[in-house]
């Protein structure tokens, strides 16, 4: 495996590509490579370095100059693994080991992940996120109301669906000037999956999703029945376009 990923590593690399496709089409010195490249004779020696040591190539001197020209073979074993990736079985027997994968139907979720994925028929199934944060005006637990709107919020709870924990931390952000919301700041650096809450601005929802984070918008009720009704998969997530209007704020 550890060849293959030496390949992929060189790859990585726009220059290096182009000169793969240059020595597709014929084989080429160092001089003719840089020329055709519009690019150095000491950058094209530094890509070629790479290129054979990761196998990509190969080099024969005729006369005063030595002609490149592609490693087929290496090439075909690149090929060949992107293969056992795709193909449910036929892995490549090193990958398998270091993955510890047998095949899809016996992949099972460790204890502590996270999302609680699990794999049934080569279909992964996503549980419920375990940490929901819910703006609140005043802390009364899981009876607290969802307040209107995320950046103004003085205090939020999170709750841990799987253990039934409940925190409530301060907005760490609560002064900010008007548009410029941080939920990082704001939520004092907690990690979260959800928010649910009744306003937010369209510049939070980007941020917030931007770091995985969804945002739903709630119901009518306290924390506890919008927990409720999210364990239902009744809550609706804000679209990123969404423009808040609380208190006349269209931001």
């Amino acid at each position: 495996m550890n060849d293959s990923i030496n390949i992929f590593k060189a790859l990585g690399e726009e220059t290096r590509v182009k000169i793969l496709l240059l020595m597709s089409k014929r084989s080429m010195c160092a001089k003719g490579i840089a020329k055709h490249l519009n690019i150095t004779e000491a950058a094209v020696s530094q890509h070629i370095k790479i290129l054979k040591e990761s196998n990509l190539i190969t080099g024969y001197k005729i006369g005063y100059n030595i002609i490149y020209d592609l490693n087929e073979e290496s090439l075909k074993r690149a090929i060949s693994f992107i293969k056992s990736i795709i193909n449910s079985y036929g892995i490549n027997m090193d990958l398998e080991k270091d993955i510890q994968v047998r095949n899809s139907n016996s992949l099972i979720c460790l204890h502590d992940c996270k999302h609680k994925k699990c794999s049934h028929k080569e279909i992964f199934k996503e549980e419920l996120t375990m940490k929901i944060c819910f703006p609140v005006k005043s802390n009364e637990g899981i009876d607290s109301i969802p307040y209107g709107h995320f950046g103004t919020a003085p205090l939020f709870i999170i709750c841990d669906i799987e253990s039934g924990e409940v925190k409530t931390v301060g907005n760490g952000d609560l002064g900010h000037e008007h548009g410029k919301c941080q939920p990082i700041k704001a939520l004092s650096g907690e990690t979260v999956d959800a928010v649910v809450v009744g306003g937010i601005g369209q510049g939070a929802i980007t941020k917030l999703n931007s770091m995985g984070i969804k945002v739903y918008r709630a119901v009518e009720g306290s924390v506890k029945e919008n927990l409720d009704v999210y364990k239902k998969g009744g809550l609706v997530e804000f679209p990123a376009n969404h423009t808040c209007s609380h208190d006349g704020c269209t931001h």
